[in-house]
């Protein structure tokens, strides 16, 4: 068999189907957190996408903070079919840049935050699917990231012994996280006494500084365009990684104190089954969670490693080491590939599946079994295969059972 075409099955590799159950409107309650500047179209439609499908579902209300000088109101959103009662507008007296968001957050009524940019519209379901998520996964923050930023997520992860263990990963393409952690984030850069800039820059330290790896899922999100970003050309990366490094300064320096006194930081040692990398992709038309054991960038993590500012070095290094084709092949053929409804996209593994390998549909949400339709699209050599295919179904995620026998 040709190297590594995998969709939803592969040699040796058992296909499961999971539930987590979804959270009704008093177990879990969201607020949405947009920045406005520059794209005040987009904000709009964000906004409508929200209301139309999640109000009285996951989400409670909508925090607008508009950084943009010139005010805006509630008779701006009219025809988002948003009750003002919902509808939080801030007009900030200066432009605070990311750390509104932070701001926002914290002052929030609700025990999770959703955020994201106003460049990127997020489908119902996916939101649904973080909320579910953080319910029952015990987790501060899920990030969701496009192929190509979480390559350079997974390029920039850091671990060393037992107490650094931190990535890179912007929350603007779509970040549920805890209302708590927004809090003890901003009470962090109070106590580490940064700079005005560094504070707008918030976003540069929010993982970072936290040294956890944040889950992240693969989700291409839907472009909405527009309006000027923020982050262009060289003197944008130049910031950008002026603050990373600046971010991983003082994570080295807390890290040499072990200062257990600061909020946020995680410094206790990794679970003993951190080691074990699970990739996860929310469908993009119906409400449901791949995963899998399959492994995108094998032994990437054995980058020697000394400090928290090697961050961008390590970056650097694995990519030489890594290859442009491999990089092509991560990019060009991701997972979320498997589950976005296209027939003309694909994702493929970058090996053969081997022993152990399994892919898993997490269902979200209860379905009776003869409503139930899993389809499978895979090349035509792959037919013979899925005849081959150990698929197992459970209701709890502890007990699993032949399909024939459920």
């Amino acid at each position: 068999m040709e190297s590594g075409f995998v969709v939803f099955v592969s040699i040796l590799t058992l296909l499961v189907t999971n539930h987590t159950s979804l959270p009704d409107a008093e177990s879990l309650q969201i607020t949405v957190v947009l920045l406005n500047w520059s794209r005040f179209a987009n904000v709009l439609k964000i906004t409508s996408n929200i209301c139309e499908n999640l109000l009285d579902d996951v989400v409670h209300n909508i925090i607008v903070w508009n950084n943009n000088p010139t005010p805006i109101s509630f008779s701006d959103f009219t025809h988002t079919t948003c009750p003002e009662s919902r509808l939080n507008i801030v007009n900030s007296p200066s432009n605070i840049y990311f750390e509104a968001r932070y701001i926002a957050c914290a002052r929030a009524v609700t025990t999770h935050c959703f955020i994201q940019d106003d460049d990127y519209l997020v489908h119902p379901n996916i939101i649904r699917a973080l909320a579910a998520r953080m319910v029952n996964g015990n987790m501060p923050s899920i990030h969701l990231q496009p192929p190509d930023e979480m390559f350079t997520s997974e390029m920039r992860e850091l671990v060393k012994a037992s107490n650094l263990h931190t990535t890179f990963a912007w929350l603007g393409y779509g970040t549920i996280i805890l209302r708590t952690q927004a809090a003890e984030f901003l009470s962090l850069l109070e106590k580490l006494q940064l700079s005005k800039e560094e504070h707008e820059m918030a976003d540069n330290y929010f993982t970072i500084l936290s040294n956890r790896m944040p889950e992240r899922w693969f989700d291409p999100g839907i472009p909405l365009g527009g309006g000027v970003a923020f982050t262009v050309g060289t003197e944008g990366e130049e910031r950008n990684n002026r603050h990373i490094l600046r971010a991983a300064e003082l994570l080295d320096q807390i890290v040499r104190d072990n200062d257990t006194n600061l909020p946020y930081v995680q410094l206790e040692s990794l679970p003993t089954n951190a080691d074990v990398r699970v990739l996860t992709v929310p469908c993009q038309r119906d409400l449901c969670i791949l995963q899998s054991s399959i492994e995108l960038l094998p032994d990437l993590l054995d980058t020697p490693i000394t400090a928290a500012t090697d961050i961008l070095d390590v970056e650097k290094r694995r990519l030489l080491e890594l290859g442009e084709m491999r990089k092509r092949q991560y990019l060009d053929f991701p997972p979320s590939n498997a589950v976005d409804g296209r027939y003309e996209t694909v994702f493929r593994s970058p090996a053969d599946a081997k022993r152990g390998d399994w892919i898993m549909l997490d269902l979200v949400r209860m379905a009776p079994s003869d409503n139930l339709v899993l389809e499978m699209v895979v090349g035509g050599e792959m037919a013979i295969i899925l005849q081959n295919v150990a698929l197992e179904v459970s209701q709890n995620g502890n007990k699993w059972a032949g399909l024939m026998e459920f």
